[in-house]
């Protein structure tokens, strides 16, 4: 039988004449706890469950629902405990075996933005761009048009986070981790590479979709940094007016690569003295800046230098930014004006 565990109270999230949703900490793990009917009047009873960092930023960003944390995660444990028992901020928590029962859990469709009171850790978007939209949308449309902004967004946000030594330890770690540790070899390693940047991103410059009008005009609203949408405005705008020109950099550069069998090797595989690393470094370097890309130096230090790596990202980047733009050459997405 598993034992008990101790847990310190941090933050109130939910209060009606009483705390109904509590967040705790056990070590480093975070914990959810909801008040629940009791037949006792002298006790105070919780149900609670453990959360990961990443459903916690999840449940705190709005993405899922509370009853989701206290249900649908597999490796979560779940307690319960009796409030009035808690001493200098500390309460001891028993496990709860097998499923949690109805009258125990949350009721479906309650999000972050219910809440009373802000929990400890969050801190507000810092910036806000406005996307206009016309013309006619599918909903596949969209959600490659997102995917693919945000692409551009997190690399140049990943950038600028790393060039400042004033950012967290952990966080400038993360961020080198996702440029060091891929193997840019196929189309998947690509697909990794920009899921892993948000990690090393702080949570208010994070993008967050804060409403849509689907109408046609419409627009959308993103929460983020302020900063890094002005360098993404900045990019697409450029592609779009030298496109015939960077499409013919982004050719020739990619079929060197190819034709040499550099596109199939992983990155890790290429020296740093192979007899083409010049080459290869100074056509990647003209393209990044061709694009007006920033940070470039620091994209290389990223990298530690690997000329084929740095190729690599800037071909991915380039291909990624071509079809953000499209979507605003075509007129169903345009910036609003500042």
């Amino acid at each position: 039988m598993a034992s008990k565990r101790s847990a310190s109270y941090v933050s109130t999230l939910v209060y009606m004449d009483e705390p109904l949703l509590i967040h705790l900490k056990s070590q480093k793990a975070n914990v959810l706890a909801l008040a629940v009917k009791g037949d006792e009047p002298q006790k105070a009873p919780y149900v609670a469950t453990t959360v990961t960092a990443k459903d916690f930023e999840s449940y705190m960003d709005g993405h899922v629902d509370l009853r989701y944390i206290f249900t649908y995660p597999t490796g979560r444990s779940t307690y319960t405990f009796d409030m009035m028992e808690m001493k200098d901020n500390k309460i001891s928590m028993t496990p709860f075996e097998g499923k949690l029962p109805e009258v125990y859990l949350p009721a479906p469709r309650f999000f972050s933005t219910s809440h009373t009171h802000d929990v400890a850790e969050a801190i507000s978007p810092i910036g806000i761009e406005r996307l206009d939209v016309d013309g006619e949308w599918d909903m596949p449309d969209f959600g490659d048009f997102y995917s693919r902004y945000s692409n551009v967004y997190y690399f140049l946000s990943a950038t600028r986070a790393f060039a400042r030594e004033d950012r967290p330890l952990e966080s400038r770690k993360a961020i080198k981790q996702a440029f060091t540790t891929t193997p840019f070899k196929g189309g998947i390693s690509y697909v990794h590479f920009y899921s892993t940047l948000p990690a090393g991103i702080a949570r208010n410059e994070r993008l967050r979709m804060d409403k849509i009008k689907y109408e046609s005009p419409g627009y959308v609203l993103v929460h983020g940094d302020g900063e890094t949408f002005a360098e993404t405005e900045a990019l697409v705008r450029s592609f779009i007016e030298k496109r015939a020109s960077l499409k013919d950099q982004y050719n020739q550069f990619h079929d060197y690569l190819s034709k040499n069998r550099f596109l199939a090797m992983a990155g890790s595989h290429f020296l740093t003295n192979d007899p083409a690393a010049a080459f290869i470094e100074a056509k990647a370097t003209q393209l990044a800046e061709a694009m007006q890309v920033p940070n470039v130096a620091t994209l290389k230090s990223l990298v530690e230098n690997n000329a084929l790596v740095f190729a690599k990202i800037v071909l991915s980047l380039y291909r990624r930014l071509k079809e953000t733009a499209e979507f605003f050459a075509q007129g169903r997405m345009s910036f609003t004006e500042r």
